[in-house]
């Protein structure tokens, strides 16, 4: 097994080694990577049940161990305390009041949407029992349920702008200066 390893490490070797000098700075980052390319074959190739692609394999790691490099060396600074701190409330209040709003706007949308959507999102109830509820198939669940969504997305945005985090939540809104016509002014 020791010879297989080391054929094979010297068969792929240069080749790696070239492939992370392309992306790192010095030749001593490529071999401190090159290191941690070698050291996770050997304790991993115990595992591999085919090397019909090892060479796939040996570059993947490669790749990811020079983003791994990169990771390790993004600057870390704290934040100054004046950035730190959340600031004056920028809102019309928390983002749990939005939800007030969405009730007639919910009810604004055509019947077949609402219906759907309610049962789907407020009732929480599984696409594939509203689709035997309401006598329809899954697939029209599914658009509808999407299709109100939307429509109440769009709805809150012509009323409110939004401050979202990363995932899509929303963190912090302000009414428009117009008012809103699902919600009044």
């Amino acid at each position: 097994m020791r010879q297989k390893l080391e054929m094979i490490w010297q068969e792929h070797r240069g080749e790696l080694k070239s492939f992370i000098l392309k992306r790192v700075r010095s030749s001593a980052e490529a071999e401190d990577i090159l290191h941690d390319v070698f050291l996770k074959m050997l304790s991993s190739l115990a595992s591999v049940q085919r090397m019909d692609h090892l060479r796939a394999w040996l570059f993947t790691v490669a790749r990811n161990a020079v983003t791994d490099h990169f990771r390790s060396k993004r600057p870390m600074d704290e934040l100054p305390e004046e950035l730190a701190d959340p600031g004056p409330e920028l809102g019309s209040g928390p983002p749990e009041d939005i939800g007030s709003c969405l009730r007639p706007m919910i009810e604004a949308l055509p019947e077949k949407v609402r219906a759907a959507l309610i049962m789907a999102d407020l009732e929480e109830v599984k696409q594939r029992e509203v689709a035997e509820r309401l006598g329809i198939s899954l697939p029209a669940v599914k658009s509808r349920v999407l299709r109100g969504r939307l429509l109440v997305r769009r709805m809150i945005e012509d009323c409110c702008h939004l401050e979202l985090d990363a995932r899509g939540g929303i963190m912090n809104y302000t009414r428009k200066q117009k008012g809103c016509p699902h919600c009044g002014p």
